[in-house]
């Protein structure tokens, strides 16, 4: 059955922008209320630009409902958006209407309400007289009864360019849905695109389409996901192309799985030949689900064109989702070189030969690039300050803190999907605290010690892609706990030059994290590292105000390793696992043996496991 709206209606709305208005119901919706005779519109308020919204029912006489109208010109980019609301025997809903030219690049969104058309009534993205163009459908939610056009003209001319999109929740079951459709059966249909996104159900006919797009389809296992049930439809599709784009994540499909994207049939159970012929399927073997999953499968046609299946064959992970465990890495290296600066601290404390209390700060800049499976670099800033103490204990002195510490890092990726290569940026955020001591005899030899925890965020965006181009981010929170024991000895070469040496042992816990990403599941596994550094630091003019030191240190790191599962599936381990060495140069900077300030300037380099260069500044106040 094919409904219209007759022309006679059409005509009484023609000229609604000339007559005057009554305001029965508005909420800053964007519309005002019109009369003509025995029709009520609500319209908005321009004819290009205009946007009204209703979330609730209208007066009882309204039937019709329209962005926005020209009574002679064109109407273009309104927008009429429903979200609420029961309405009953509505002649026409639609984004923009032209009584006597063009509607292009209109659009009506739908999120919820109940409409019912009325026989002849329809919902279209623009009604134009001559031309429909570039207008959109968007329907997310509620239940439509009637005919949903894409664009539609009152005297023929050209629809074209106009879609439709089904998402969400909506129930179309009693819907007709057409690309486009005019009074006059010598209206040319062109370029007019139907979007199944996320969505799967029942309309009575779809026709006039020149495309069909099947995207973030919900994969069930011998389900549907379009069900055409009007038996009318016999051949609607023998000129549309059908196009599948990829799969929903988080729909777990299955090798050797199949399920309907296209099935025409009854009430009664009986096919209905939609005409869908294997020529006109663009269903590429290969696809993706997701931004976890790839797999291929065939495209199969019933022979009388009633149906269209897919079978999957091969399914795999999708290996842009190893970048998320680098990161992870990564995030977690960037925490890890906190404990140099508390280390930092406790050599700075203990430096200006002043006892009672003191307070200390420290920055701390940096540029490193770790050789996980791909490298990643990260630059950012860590931070430092507290408040201690330096005491004579009789055989050395000791002296302790206790501190807050932030950092900030960011960082790039660079991944690739489907032949195409993005760039993602990342951001690296971690606050905590901790204690730290250290005790040095007179005979030069010491040992320090420091415990910390804290919250460690990670924030990717652009990192992911599906198989329909979206981009995708992720946020990532863990606690971390971490702790550094060292032993060394300060051996007195002359009496302006000391040598110092050491080894130190650094252990950080990071803790795991479960997110979604595009319906997908990510399980980040828990990151230990174990790092031991050994090394020596030559302090020259100790005794002047301004002292220099040099330094060179070997450092390995024993676990490092970062697991991770995307849909209960193992990726490949990431691994911070390996050595490195670091040079340093720095000078210690004290006014004079009065001042209660010491500043100490230091420089380091790395290669290795960890490559790149970091600058550090501290100062100490000793009251």
């Amino acid at each position: 059955m094919q409904r219209r709206l007759k022309y006679g209606v059409m005509a009484s709305i023609v000229a609604i922008g000339m007559l005057g208005t009554t305001a029965v119901w508005a909420a800053n919706s964007g519309g005002k209320v019109i009369q003509n005779g025995m029709t009520w519109a609500y319209v908005g308020t321009k004819t290009q630009g205009s946007n009204v919204h209703v979330d609730s029912a209208l007066d009882a006489k309204v039937t019709e409902i329209i962005g926005g109208v020209s009574e002679t010109g064109k109407a273009s980019s309104n927008s009429l958006t429903i979200s609420g609301g029961d309405f009953k025997m509505f002649n026409m809903i639609a984004g923009g209407m032209s009584g006597f030219g063009e509607a292009s690049g209109n659009t009506v969104t739908i999120t919820g309400g109940n409409i019912d058309m009325d026989p002849l009534g329809f919902i279209a993205g623009g009604n134009g007289d001559n031309s429909a163009i570039n207008n959109n459908v968007n329907i997310s939610g509620g239940t439509i009864d009637g005919n949903i056009y894409g664009g539609y003209t009152q005297s023929g001319g050209t629809v074209s360019g106009n879609t439709i999109t089904i998402s969400g929740a909506a129930n179309l079951e009693k819907a007709y849905l057409s690309g486009g459709d005019s009074k006059y059966d010598n209206a040319k249909l062109t370029n007019n695109k139907l979007v199944i996104d996320n969505w799967s159900g029942s309309v009575l006919k779809a026709e006039n389409f020149d495309s069909i797009d099947f995207k973030n389809m919900q994969w069930k296992n011998g389900g549907t996901v379009l069900t055409l049930t009007d038996y009318n439809s016999n051949d609607n599709l023998v000129n549309t192309k059908i196009n599948l784009l990829s799969l929903a994540g988080g729909a777990k499909p299955a090798v050797n799985q199949s399920m309907y994207i296209i099935k025409g049939e009854d009430e009664y159970g009986d096919a209905i030949k939609l005409g869908i012929n294997k020529t006109n399927v663009t269903v590429s073997q290969d696809f993706s689900a997701g931004v976890a999953l790839v797999g291929s499968g065939t495209v199969s046609v019933e022979s009388d064109g009633s149906a269209l299946k897919y079978t999957i064959h091969s399914l795999m992970q999708n290996s842009q989702t190893h970048l998320v465990a680098q990161n992870h890495a990564v995030a977690a290296a960037f925490v890890n070189q906190g404990t140099d600066l508390i280390s930092d601290s406790l050599d700075t404390l203990s430096r200006d030969d002043k006892y009672g209390v003191k307070t200390f700060a420290a920055v701390h800049g940096n540029h490193s690039k770790y050789d996980v499976n791909s490298d990643l670099k990260i630059n950012g800033w860590s931070g430092i300050v507290g408040v201690g103490n330096e005491k004579d204990i009789g055989n050395g002195d000791f002296s302790w803190g206790v501190f807050f510490e932030n950092g900030s890092g960011t960082y790039r990726t660079y991944n690739s999907f489907n032949g195409d290569f993005f760039r993602g940026d990342g951001n690296v955020v971690y606050n905590g605290g901790g204690i730290a001591a250290r005790f040095e005899q007179d005979n030069g030899v010491y040992t320090e010690g420091s415990l910390r925890a804290g919250l460690l965020k990670n924030e990717m965006k652009d990192a992911l892609r599906d198989g329909a181009g979206n981009s995708y981010g992720y946020k990532s929170e863990s606690t971390y706990y971490g702790a550094h024991i060292g032993v060394g000895k300060v051996i007195s070469l002359d009496a302006d030059n000391d040598l110092d040496i050491y080894g130190k042992f650094f252990h950080t816990y990071t803790d795991g994290d479960t997110f979604t990403v595009a319906g997908d599941k990510f399980d980040l596994d828990s990151i230990t590292s174990d790092r031991l550094r050994i090394g020596a630091r030559l302090t020259a003019n100790k005794e002047n105000k301004l002292s220099t030191y040099y330094g060179l240190a070997y450092e390995y790191e024993f676990n490092g390793d970062a697991d991770m599962k995307v849909e209960n599936m193992n990726t490949p381990q990431q691994s911070l696992k390996g050595s490195s060495y670091m040079a340093e140069i720095g000078m210690n900077y004290q006014p004079s043996s009065d001042s209660p300030w010491s500043f100490d300037v230091s420089m380091r380099g790395y290669t290795g496991q960890r490559e790149g260069f970091s600058g550090s500044v501290q100062a100490v106040y000793s009251f």
